[in-house]
């Protein structure tokens, strides 16, 4: 039986940059997917600034951005497309380093991921194979799959599934589902196009018609989503037929001018699992949480997830800390899926709002009310979230250190830093040992390194910050002589081992 430190149900985007993330800190990683090959079709299209840090530690960053496109503005239309209320989006690059938001083409993302994932030496990919069974023991996970090879059995100090809205792993751990009571049927096409039309290449678009809400994103290189609302006693097969997928995009395309991929009925579900870990086994992306599309948000969410547990699995890996580090992660990661589903619901009901008033008619959002804050991390921080910095991605710079321009994040690596204008630190030993066992950077910053001025507000609030692995703030002082105090806290708020 082959062991491993690490094993990932689910290869798709979220399930491969975990295992990319854990590959790369030196783990031995194992895949098991049931499929064989990328998605075929486009699914998640959109990523962030935040994320893009992400994947540029797997070294595909750039790669992303040269084969996406931004979108400059959202609009809320009536039913001839006439805009209602528009939303400028931000474009070029944002303080997270990157593009604020870009919009990729699926199949395509996920062959960069998994080209990274397949040149570390020790992951191991397992498609078409099939988990059967999983047992979790005070060691590890014992893990029965199935392939056409026949029977397998492998073996993990831990396990994550990250496979997917009707999740077999969140199944098997009997996890409850809570439901926002926003389900909802959608005619889901995607299209590419054959030759240059005269349509919106930089807008994107939620069609308020109380006949047929929908949904226009242009995307890269002539790639187009459309969602259209499956309507009360519509059959999905006959929706689904090409002719009346054609007639739906006739406002912008044709079969002379485009060429449709795919056109199919997805049920969109508004809900979160109310369990992230079991003992040695964890859930993440879809299979902690589902979305509606309308922010894009869903792959976004899923790739926070793995960016926030996999620095924890390594420092827990490598016994710098024990398990209670893993309790961090539902506390941490929890309120900000929450409100990011809350968010996608609000603008579904935002296009529900304008479908009724086109109608002359009152509209009352249905399901519960969510009062979700802001997503700041509510716990695994040091000060207060309402600095606006605490709690959120540290803002990216170009940092010009020994005549040599480089990215923040890339001069951090994978480990914690303290940012600082101060060079007379004057720790404690416990702040020192702590130091050492974390291999915490110590980066200062003169006025002259940051030419963008984008650690700017940093640095007027605070003359230090200790950033985490997963480039979040874990907080700041305005004193220096209370650094130590700040690194000290580290020991309790992640269980280290000193």
């Amino acid at each position: 039986m082959e062991h491993f430190d690490i094993a990932v149900c689910g290869y798709g985007p979220v399930g491969s940059t975990f295992a990319g993330l854990m590959g790369k800190l030196g783990h031995k990683v194992l895949v098991i997917e049931k499929n064989v090959g990328p998605s075929p079709t486009a699914r998640a299209i959109n990523t962030d600034g935040e994320q893009l840090r992400t994947f540029d530690r797997l070294g595909i960053a750039e790669k992303i951005v040269k084969n996406s496109s931004e979108v400059h503005c959202v609009h809320f239309a009536d039913a001839n497309l006439n805009p209602i209320q528009t939303i400028e989006q931000p474009v070029g690059v944002s303080a997270m380093g990157w593009p604020n938001q870009v919009l990729f083409y699926q199949p395509e993302l996920e062959g960069f991921i998994r080209t990274s994932v397949e040149s570390e030496e020790n992951i191991v990919i397992k498609e078409g194979t099939e988990l059967l069974s999983f047992e979790d023991c005070d060691e590890g996970v014992y893990l029965n799959c199935k392939n056409s090879d026949g029977d397998l059995k492998f073996f993990s100090k831990f396990f994550v599934g990250c496979d997917g809205a009707s999740s077999f792993v969140r199944r098997q751990l009997d996890v409850g589902l809570e439901d926002f009571e926003y389900n909802q049927e959608w005619l889901v096409c995607d299209a590419h196009l054959t030759k240059k039309v005269n349509i919106p290449e930089k807008e994107a678009m939620q069609i308020c018609d109380p006949k047929r809400p929908g949904t226009y994103v242009p995307g890269r290189r002539g790639h187009l989503r459309f969602e259209f609302k499956k309507m009360p006693s519509e059959d999905s097969n006959e929706l689904e037929k090409d002719e009346n997928v054609w007639k739906l995009l006739k406002p912008w395309i044709n079969e002379d001018n485009a060429e449709l991929e795919r056109a199919q009925v997805y049920s969109f579900h508004a809900c979160i699992a109310e369990t992230w870990r079991k003992g040695n086994v964890l859930i993440a992306g879809d299979a902690a949480h589902q979305m509606p599309p309308f922010m894009g948000a869903g792959m976004g969410t899923g790739i926070r997830d793995v960016t926030n547990i996999s620095w924890k699995l390594d420092l827990l890996l490598k016994n710098k800390v024990n398990e209670g580090i893993l309790d961090t992660y539902q506390r941490e990661r929890h309120s900000h899926a929450k409100w990011t589903i809350a968010q996608t619901v609000t603008i579904g009901q935002v296009i529900e709002g304008f479908c009724a008033a086109a109608e002359g008619k009152e509209y009352e959002p249905k399901g519960p009310s969510y009062d979700v804050n802001f997503p700041h991390i509510p716990s695994g921080i040091y000060s207060d979230p309402a600095d606006m910095i605490t709690g959120v991605p540290i803002p990216q710079p170009i940092l010009t250190k020994n005549n040599k321009k480089e990215m923040l994040d890339r001069i951090i690596d994978e480990t914690f830093a303290v940012l600082t204008l101060e060079s007379d630190l004057n720790l404690t030993e416990k702040a020192k040992t702590i130091i050492e066992l974390l291999g915490i950077k110590i980066i200062t910053v003169t006025s002259n390194d940051d030419s963008e001025e984008r650690l700017k507000s940093v640095f007027e609030k605070y003359e230090a910050v200790l950033v985490r692995p997963d480039r979040y703030t874990y907080g700041g002082v305005k004193d220096i002589s209370y650094l130590s105090n700040m690194i000290e806290s580290l020991e309790k708020e992640f269980s280290l081992n000193l």
